[in-house]
């Protein structure tokens, strides 16, 4: 039998904060320096953390990363408007996953 070591890439989280300006839904991120995703539709400003934060992080930092969100769109969307029943969505907080890049 041939054992083989399998390496995991080092993970960390990021917490993105959430809120709703005029309008826009807006995600930033005090751990990631300028972070600013906001759209009128949320889940289109939802989709583009992963990728503005990889940007990020690769332009700031130097750092090839992979970044996926800590949940689904559809479950971030059904959190907010569960928080309070019948009332608009509302500002929170979400987690995303980077995992350090294998070249």
């Amino acid at each position: 039998m041939t054992l083989t070591k399998t390496r995991k890439a080092p993970a960390s989280t990021v917490t993105v904060d959430y809120r709703i300006v005029d309008g826009w839904h807006v995600f930033t991120s005090d751990q990631v320096k300028g972070l600013y995703v906001a759209h009128e539709d949320c889940r289109t400003a939802y989709d583009a953390v992963a990728p503005a934060i990889e940007a990020l992080l690769t332009e700031n930092e130097k750092v090839e990363v992979k970044v996926q969100p800590g949940t689904t769109v559809d479950r971030f969307l059904a959190y907010l408007k569960t928080r309070v029943l019948n009332l608009p969505l509302r500002p929170g907080r979400r987690d995303f996953v980077v995992i350090a890049a294998h070249k």
